[in-house]
Order: structure tokens, then sequence, then C-alpha cells
């Protein structure tokens, strides 16, 4: 008897052995990477099978899937990487729950839209607290006096007749002292199947009068975030654990953080921190200082000026636009930089990758640069030596240092 699937159990093991050597030995992210990739498991095993059966197909011997050495494979490297995984595999569930999220990403069900909620807005009033923890909330401003929220309350039943009582029991409370309005979403718990009880979804339009400045401060569990055109007072600070999130046209302190998703930000001013542990990450036309992360996720920073600083774990970095300080740095993926002015140090790294920067030929900045034996072009006046790169132009007040092991270009920007 032929079996199948044994060749693909060892390369799962080597692989994941060789994951966790790597992170141990050479602080990287293999392991993290893995864990993303786990689909490809199926596509090694059909493709063992589908080269067994042409081999072996006319073979008397019956050919069969070695069942039983892929699942003890699977639960040792499922071990292996919990075990040395297991800050950063939580951090990824962190406020997660799988019946809520089920809930959330499966959206049939019996939808009952609720009267509009007016609430009164002080003018003592300097912030608004929003929170959800299963449902999509969108903010947005209006010709209004007062907050204006809609609710549209989405339960999974056999019937109508069943998910009615849950939605009428799903309600909106709200509360302001201290000068902070607090508004939640507040779902009726019910009996769900076999992950438990569960909560309906609850999705909220929130409309904020345009006159009136305000910090806003929101936290999701499982649902997306969709805000633009607000009266910011000072700052903006958005979380979900499961969703993703959209702004744009906003000006102050911006901070959004989801945990699985990607962040789309357009049009914003001031400060602006994104972080997502699953996801790309998108900004367009930002004026100001940005942080960007994701951990597993391209990052693109389009038409930006400030500093920036971004990191991702799997990822490419694409940056462009009126650059001061530069941070970029990802463990897997190219980086792409262009700018028309050095106003600042730039730190460019990446482990696995190859680097692509245009750069101004008039300036007050020295390049120092690491890439492959041979592998380095440039236009500007530089020296390129084997596998570095040297040079100044004007007086170098400005440090950028460019590392890769793989191809290194250093252009002039048009």
């Amino acid at each position: 008897m032929h079996k199948a699937g044994r060749f693909t159990a060892a390369v799962l093991l080597v692989l994941v052995g060789g994951a966790v050597i790597a992170d141990r030995r050479m602080n990287t992210n293999f392991t993290t990477v893995l864990i993303d990739w786990w689909p490809l498991l199926f596509i090694f095993l059909g493709m063992e099978y589908i080269l067994f059966n042409m081999k072996y197909g006319n073979s008397e011997r019956q050919l069969k899937l070695d069942l039983g050495g892929i699942i003890f494979a699977v639960m040792i490297s499922a071990v292996v990487i919990v075990s040395t995984q297991t800050t950063d595999f939580l951090k990824k569930f962190d406020g997660f729950h799988f019946s809520q999220a089920i809930e959330s990403i499966t959206s049939e069900g019996y939808r009952f839209d609720k009267d509009v909620t007016l609430i009164p807005l002080s003018s003592d009033t300097e912030t608004i607290r929003i929170g959800n923890l299963s449902g999509n909330v969108v903010v947005q401003s209006g010709q209004v006096d007062q907050v204006q929220v809609e609710l549209t309350v989405i339960v999974k039943a056999d019937n109508e007749n069943e998910a009615k009582p849950i939605a009428d029991e799903s309600r909106l409370e709200f509360d302001e002292s201290d000068g902070t309005l607090d508004i939640q979403a507040v779902a009726k718990e019910y009996p769900g199947s076999f992950l438990g009880s569960r909560k309906p979804r609850m999705d909220l339009v929130v409309t904020l009068p345009e006159k009136q400045k305000v910090n806003l401060d929101m936290k999701l569990e499982n649902g997306k975030i969709n805000a633009a055109r607000l009266p910011i007072k000072e700052r903006f600070t958005g979380k979900t654990t499961n969703g993703e999130i959209q702004v744009s046209e906003l000006n102050g302190d911006l901070r959004f953080t989801t945990s699985n998703g990607r962040i789309l930000a357009a049009h914003t001013q001031g400060s602006l921190n994104l972080k997502t542990s699953n996801g790309r990450v998108e900004v367009n036309n930002h004026q100001g200082d940005a942080v960007i992360e994701s951990t597993n996720g391209e990052i693109r920073a389009m038409n930006a000026s400030g500093t920036i600083q971004t990191e991702t774990s799997n990822g490419a970095i694409v940056i462009d636009g009126v650059l001061k300080e530069v941070k970029a740095h990802t463990s897997n993926g190219s980086v792409d930089i262009s700018s028309r002015t050095v106003d600042g140090d730039w730190d460019v790294k990446t482990s696995n990758g190859k680097i692509d920067v245009k750069l101004p030929s008039a300036g007050d900045y020295r390049v120092e640069g690491k890439g492959s034996e041979d592998g380095i072009q440039t236009n500007l006046p530089l020296i390129v030596q084997r596998d570095t790169v040297t040079g100044t132009i004007g007086g170098g007040q400005h440090r950028i240092r460019l590392e890769t092991n793989d191809s290194l270009s250093i252009q002039m920007m048009n």
C-alpha cells in the first residue's frame, strides 16, 4: 500500500522546527508567518496526492492518505507554535468572542430598524464615548442640534416572532457626567448553538452637530468603524478587536487600532497612529506625523508630509510624499520610498526584500547603504563598492541608512 501525505507531514515539521529556531536565534517572525499561511498545507497535500496518483495509479498496491501521520504532524506543530508564540497568538484574539464574530460576519438575520434616538448635547460636553460589543458604527456630522443615533438590530433566529422580543430588549443607553457623554449599545443575550450564548448585531449610525467640537472615544469588539468629516476638538480614539476601520477628512490627534482588519485613512491632518495585528494599512493625503504598524500586512502611505514611522512583520512598505524623518522596517517584504525632500534622518530596513528609494538631486543628506553583492544601482553621485553604497549630497546633515539582503536601488527623484 502506498500512503500519500507523509512528505507533507515531514515538510510541516521541518518548517515549524526551522521557524522556531530562526525566531530564537535571529529574532525573526517566521513562526507567525507560518500561522498566517496555514492553507498551504492543503495545497502541498493535494499536490503530493496527485503526484503519487500519477506515479502509482496503475500499481496493484492501493493508494491511501496517511491521515494518522498528517494529524500527528499537525498536532505536534500546533503544540509547538502555541507554546512558543503564546503572547503574539493570544494578542490577536484579545477581546474576541467567536459567537459574536460569526454573528457579525454572517449578516443574514431578521432586521429591525428602531426609532431614532435624540440625545441632548450640552455646551459643556467635551467627550463622547461610544461602545458596541457586536456591530458596526458609522459616525458623521450634520446640521442637527442634538446627537442622533439610528439603531438597526439584526437577530439570527428561526423565525421573526422569535427574533422580535430579542430586538425589543436590545437597546441604546446613554448618560452624561463630568463633561462626557457615554453612549452604549446593549444587546440582549440569547441561547445560541454549540458556540454558547450569543448577542444580536447592533449597527449604529451616529450624527453629531457639525458646529460643536468634541473628543471621541470608540470601543468595539466585533464590528467596523467608519468616520468622516467630524468636528474634533483635540483627539479621536477608535479601537475594535475584529473589524475594518475607515476614516477620512479628520483633523486632530488620531489613534486607531484593530486586531483583525485593514485600516484606511484619507485626507487627515495632525498626529496619526494606526495599528492592526492582521491587515494592510493605507494612508492617503496625510499632513503631519504618522506612526503605522501592522503585524501581517502591507503598509502604504501616499502623498504624506511629515515624519513617518512604519513597521510590519510581513508585508511591503510603500511611502511617497514630502518627508521629514523616516523609519521603515519590515521582516518580509520590499520597501519603496519616494520623497521630494529630505528633512530628517532615515532608517530603512528589510530582512527579506528589495529596497527602492528615490531622492532629490539637491539636498543635505548622506547615504549609508548595504545590499546584496553586485545588487546595488544608483544614478546619484554615490560610491558603490560590492555590497555597500556611500556618499554625501550637499552638507550631509541628515543620515539615510538603508539595509537589505536583496537588491538596493537609489535613484534621482524626477
